[in-house]
């Protein structure tokens, strides 16, 4: 059986390596060694942005809402 091909792109969770801000809030920083949502831009220029817990956790509702829309569309 073929294996199931993955919808996401890159996504992880890992420690900031330094102090930084939050890509989808400025005023929310992001200290050295706190985790943070890290997205990954598929392609040639694979570079990053990363989250702050907050932020990240409202894109991940929203990208589940989208989901649960998009497989309700299937049925």
């Amino acid at each position: 059986m073929p294996a199931v091909r993955t919808v996401l792109l890159r996504l992880e969770v890992r420690p900031a390596g330094r102090a930084s801000k939050c890509a989808r809030n400025k005023s929310h920083a992001i200290a050295k060694g706190q985790l943070r949502f890290v997205v990954t831009n598929p392609g040639p220029a694979q570079g990053g942005k990363g989250y702050c817990k907050s932020c990240a956790k409202l894109m991940i509702r929203h990208a589940r809402a989208a989901l649960d829309d998009l497989e309700a569309d299937l049925t």
